[in-house]
């Protein structure tokens, strides 16, 4: 899947794994899980319409739901820790205090920064990963509301600046993040 940034198409399963930044990563993982959790509620409302169901099975779904949606949240938090976010803004963004918030997702967060290739699809293959997220944001449109047109997560990734010329210092400066070390931007 090819997408367009700036007059340059970009497939992000041609961008070396090497030139993904970590905020690149937390957000692909961010977008998996979003895509995994739609394609899961879109499931349950199918099998609610098709009546299949045995006795206990809409709660039984309905709480599977719950744990993606606990894990969207984990996944969020990391994608916000690695762009810079302090436990003071993510914890005011939950409701609870930046102690509460560090204590919930702290261990999540270390695990994150110290796992291997081995331990996470995404790290053995960014740009797949990428392109499976871009395909579902660009074609898969059941809940998109308005006519905006969806761009690819790809096309903002730091890993496609290195192609299309993007400024990733700015972006990163402005949202207080980390800066992209694969290039002198």
């Amino acid at each position: 899947m090819s997408t367009e940034t700036g007059g340059v198409q970009v497939d992000p399963r041609e961008l070396p794994a090497g030139s993904f930044t970590a905020s690149d990563i937390a957000r692909i993982e961010l977008g998996s899980a979003a895509e995994s959790g739609a394609m899961s509620h879109g499931r349950y409302v199918q099998m609610l319409g098709e009546d299949l169901a045995v006795a206990g099975d809409y709660v039984r779904q309905a709480a599977h739901r719950r744990r993606d949606a606990d894990s969207l949240v984990s996944a969020a938090v990391i994608a916000e820790r690695v762009r810079g976010t302090s436990w003071e803004v993510i914890g005011d963004a939950l409701r609870m205090s930046a102690e509460e918030a560090e204590k919930k997702w702290g261990r999540d967060e270390a695990s994150w920064h110290n796992r291997s290739v081995v331990e996470s699809l995404v790290l053995k293959d960014p740009g797949k990963r990428a392109a499976k997220v871009d395909r579902y944001i660009t074609t898969d449109k059941p809940y998109q509301f308005g006519t905006a047109v969806r761009r690819p997560l790809s096309e903002s990734l730091d890993a496609a600046a290195h192609l299309t010329g993007r400024d990733v210092a700015a972006a990163d400066h402005a949202f207080a993040g980390t800066v992209c070390t694969a290039c002198v931007h």
